[in-house]
C-alpha cells in the first residue's frame, strides 16, 4: 500500500517472521540440499552474486545466505531471500522442503506461475512473495497449507477470482495481502467471516459488487484495505462498529450513500481513514471527533455537504486533513479557529469547496507544525491576514482562483520555508 499504515502493516509481517527465526547449524541433510541446488539453477540473474558466491557444495547449506535449519533434524525451516535482486522462476522442488515454516522471496523479479507444489508445505506458516512478477491464478493446492498465518502476494500480476474454498480452510490465517494484482469477481464471503484475520488488504485490483454486511463480524480486525477497486453500493454500517480497527481504506471506488450519524462512537483505535474518491454524500458526522487516535482523515472528492464540524478540532493527533472537492460550507471559515487545537496538523487541503467566506485572523493560529495549505477555488474573499506570517514552517500555500483583495502582507517574508 502506498501509505504509512500499509508500511506499518508490512512491518507487522516482518516482526512476525522475526519471531520464527530458528537456529542454524553447520550439519547437512541430503534431501534439502538436493532441493536447494535445483532452486538455484532456476535463478537466471543473481544481481549481487549472493547465491553464486555463497551457495556452493563446499559449504553446508545450513550456512547458505537466507537458509535457516532446525537444530535437531538439520532440516530447512526458513528460506528468506528478500531483496537480493534475483530473477528467474520458482523451482517446483521447493515443495520438497517439507519442514519449511517460512518462505520469503519478496522484492525480487521472480516470474511465471505460483507453483502448485506450495501445497506440499504442510508446516508453512509464513508465505511472502510480494513485489515480484508472478502471474496466473492462486493454485488450489494452497488449500492444504492449513498452518498458514501470513500470506502476502501483493504487487504481482496474479489474476482470477479469489478462491472461496481455500479461504474457508485457512482458519489460522491472520494477515492477508493480495493488493496490486489483477483479481476479479466479488469479495468472497469467507473473507469477511474469518474473525481471526487481523489485516486483509485487497487494494488495487478489479473487484466489483458491494461490501458484505457481514464484514462487521470481523471483531478483531485491525486493517481493512479495499481501495482502488470497482466496489459500489453503500458502506455497511456494521463496519463502523469494529472497535479494533486502526486502518480503514475504502477510497477510489464507487461507494455511495451517507455515513451514519453515529460514525466514530465505536472506533477508538482508528488511526487512518481513507474514504476519498467515492460518491459519498450527506454531512460529515459530528462524532468523528471521538476517533481520538486519528492522524489522517481523507474525505476528498466526494459529495459531502453542510458545515465542517467544529468538533474536528478535538482531533489532537490529526496530521493530515483532506476535504477537497466536496460541497462543504463554513461560515467565515470558522472551522479554522477550531482547528487551532490540532497542534500536530501538517497538511490541510480544502480546495474546491464553495465557502464564499473571508480568512479570519485566527488563520495564523493554526499549528506551528503546518507545512501545507491548499485552499484554491473556494471563493475566498478579502485580504490575506497578516497573522499568516506566524506559520513559520509552511512550505506550500495555494490560494489561487479565489476573490482575494488587497496586498500580500509583509509578514510573509518571515515564512522562510515557502
Amino acid at each position: 500500500m502506498k501509505r504509512f499504515y500499509t508500511v506499518m502493516s508490512l512491518v507487522v509481517v516482518l516482526l512476525y517472521m522475526a519471531n520464527l527465526s530458528l537456529a542454524t547449524t553447520s550439519s547437512s541433510n541430503f534431501t534439502d540440499s538436493s532441493t536447494l541446488l535445483p532452486f538455484k539453477s532456476k535463478i537466471k540473474i543473481d544481481t549481487n552474486n549472493v547465491l553464486g558466491s555463497n551457495w556452493t557444495e563446499t559449504e553446508s547449506f545450513c550456512n547458505w545466505v537466507g537458509v535457516s535449519c532446525s537444530r535437531r533434524r538439520q532440516r530447512v525451516t526458513s528460506l528468506n531471500l528478500t531483496g537480493l535482486g534475483l530473477q528467474g522462476t520458482i523451482s517446483p522442488y521447493v515443495g520438497n522442503l517439507s519442514f519449511l515454516v517460512m518462505l520469503d522471496l519478496s522484492n525480487n523479479s521472480f516470474q511465471g506461475n505460483l507453483i502448485r507444489e506450495i501445497g506440499h508445505l504442510r508446516r508453512l506458516s509464513v508465505l511472502v512473495l510480494q513485489i515480484n512478477l508472478l502471474e496466473g491464478v492462486i493454485p488450489a493446492s494452497v488449500y492444504h497449507c492449513q498452518t498458514l498465518q501470513v500470506i502476502s502476494l501483493a504487487g504481482n500480476k496474479l489474476r482470477g477470482v479469489l478462491p472461496k474454498y481455500w479461504l474457508s480452510n485457512l482458519t489460522s490465517l491472520h494477515f492477508l495481502y493480495l493488493g496490486h494484482n489483477n483479481f476479479t469477481g466479488t469479495i468472497p464471503p469467507p473473507l469477511v467471516n474469518n474473525s481471526r484475520l487481523l489485516i486483509r488488504s485487497l487494494d488495487q485490483n478489479n473487484l466489483h459488487g458491494s461490501i458484505l454486511e457481514e464484514i462487521g463480524n470481523l471483531h478483531n480486525s485491525e486493517g481493512i484495505v479495499l481501495e482502488a477497486n470497482n466496489l459500489n453500493g453503500t458502506i455497511p454500517s456494521s463496519i463502523f462498529n469494529i472497535s479494533s480497527l486502526r486502518v480503514l481504506a475504502l477510497d477510489t471506488n464507487s461507494l455511495s450513500g451517507a455515513l451514519p450519524s453515529t460514525f466514530g462512537l465505536q472506533l477508538p483505535n482508528l488511526g487512518a481513514l481513507y474514504l476519498n474518491e467515492n460518491q459519498i454524500s450527506g454531512s460529515i458526522p459530528l462524532y468523528l471527533s471521538n476517533c481520538s487516535q486519528l492522524t489522517l482523515l481523507e474525505l476528498s472528492s466526494n459529495q459531502f455537504t453542510g458545515p465542517i464540524p467544529a468538533s474536528l478540532g478535538h482531533l489532537e493527533n490529526l496530521q493530515t486533513l483532506n476535504l477537497r472537492e466536496n460541497q462543504l460550507e463554513s461560515l467565515e471559515l470558522g472551522f479554522l479557529t477550531d482547528l487551532t487545537r490540532s497542534r500536530s496538523l501538517k497538511t490541510l487541503d480544502i480546495d474546491e469547496n464553495p465557502f464564499s467566506s473571508h480568512l479570519l485572523d485566527s488563520f495564523g493560529n493554526l499549528s506551528s507544525s503546518l507545512q501545507e495549505i491548499f485552499a484554491e477555488s473556494c471563493n475566498i474573499k478579502g485580504p490575506i491576514p497578516k497573522e499568516i506570517g506566524a506559520l513559520r514552517n509552511l512550505n506550500m500555500l495555494a490560494l489561487s482562483d479565489n476573490n482575494l483583495s488587497g496586498t500580500i502582507p509583509s509578514t510573509i517574508k518571515g515564512m522562510k520555508s515557502l
